[in-house]
């Protein structure tokens, strides 16, 4: 009978057994770094893509305009791609107030980041969604009085009203005048009514920048955002009562008619008749009144000095020429110069639904 060698086959089933026991381990070990691989991308993909979404609400709420959208407010619905390294960030504004009285204007914005970073094969791109609320803050104007001449001003004749008195009811009275100490204001004070009648900003220095107005960046760098420009542009029609436009006169000019909204003369203004502005009117040199005009908002002359410009003191001569100032015709009027996005405070979310 022949002996069979158990031992030699329960070598061998050992043997087979540690290999399959060793390729299990190295298979499980393969798979766990390649888990651990696939994690650890997915994590950082992650954070790429929080980033590029955190990246493109703050450009869009700082730089909204540089993207292309100029409406002031906002409009009701806004929605760009906005490029980055390494992805992009579809950002969308929506507007979810609404009140034309007070001038407020709230919005969601939210932003939908993706990396485009390469990816592990089978794992798809990273995205994140944040949102933020936020609301359209207006350009505010600092107003001295209802004429303000940085160069000093002189009136002929008792008749006519430079009256800080708001005419809206809303905010406290003004100067009827501010100007300059030296020369100052000159000629009968009786047309000249406000608390005080006559305010004085001291030096040529401090009377310039009193306004808080950056006459250059106005000037120069479109800081005003106009709606028109003369020469190159043509006198608007003011047939729409709702129609508050920024109008930039470039050098001398006569003012063509009545209108309303914000008017910058880099040069000398002239208003004659019975011509009649209501809003605001920023004049580089001097303004000079011929008739029975009236101007219902405010006034600020002599700004050229902020450019180094010598300006001479302005001179109203008689007639019934009214200045009032009127915090409602100011507010309309600097509210369509341009105004800036501006995030709530603890009004961040980062877990908005995506879209």
């Amino acid at each position: 009978m022949r002996r069979i060698n158990y031992r030699r086959g329960m070598t061998l089933l050992m043997v087979i057994l540690a290999i399959v026991v060793v390729s299990v381990l190295l298979a499980a070990a393969f798979a766990a770094a390649s888990t651990e691989a696939r994690v650890s991308a997915n994590q950082g993909a992650n954070v790429d893509a929080f980033a590029l979404a955190e990246s493109g609400l703050e450009l869009f709420i700082a730089k909204r305009d540089s993207l292309g959208f100029t409406a002031v407010p906002p409009a009701a619905s806004e929605s760009a791609r906005v490029t980055l390294s390494g992805g992009y960030a579809d950002v969308v504004l929506t507007q979810v107030r609404k009140d034309t009285v007070s001038g407020r204007y709230g919005y969601a914005i939210r932003a939908h980041g993706v990396s485009t970073a390469a990816m592990l094969s089978g794992t798809a791109q990273a995205e994140r969604t944040v949102a933020e609320y936020g609301i359209w803050q207006p350009l505010t104007m600092n107003v001295l009085s209802a004429w303000t001449a940085l160069t000093g001003l002189s009136k002929s004749g008792t008749s006519g009203s430079l009256n800080g008195t708001d005419a809206c009811g809303v905010m406290p009275t003004v100067p009827g005048v501010a100007t300059v100490t030296n020369p100052g204001y000159t000629g009968p004070t009786s047309p000249v009514t406000g608390n005080p009648p006559v305010e004085n900003l001291g030096t040529q220095g401090q009377a310039d920048s009193s306004t808080g107005i950056d006459w250059n960046d106005i000037v120069n760098n479109n800081a005003a955002q106009p709606s028109i420009t003369i020469p190159s542009g043509t006198w608007p029609s003011f047939s729409n009562p709702n129609y508050w436009p920024v109008i930039m006169m470039v050098g001398d000019a006569s003012l063509p008619g009545s209108g309303q909204g914000l008017l910058i003369v880099t040069g000398n203004l002239s208003i004659s008749g019975s011509t009649s502005w209501n809003g605001v009117i920023l004049v580089g040199g001097n303004l000079t009144s011929n008739g029975n005009n009236t101007v219902n908002g405010a006034v600020v002359t002599g700004l050229n000095e902020q450019l180094g410009q010598s300006v001479p003191q302005n001179s109203l001569g008689n007639g019934n020429k009214t200045f009032q100032y009127n915090s409602c015709n100011v507010a309309k009027a600097i509210a369509a110069s341009g105004g800036q996005l501006v995030g709530y405070s603890n009004a961040w979310v980062d877990n908005w639904n995506g879209y």
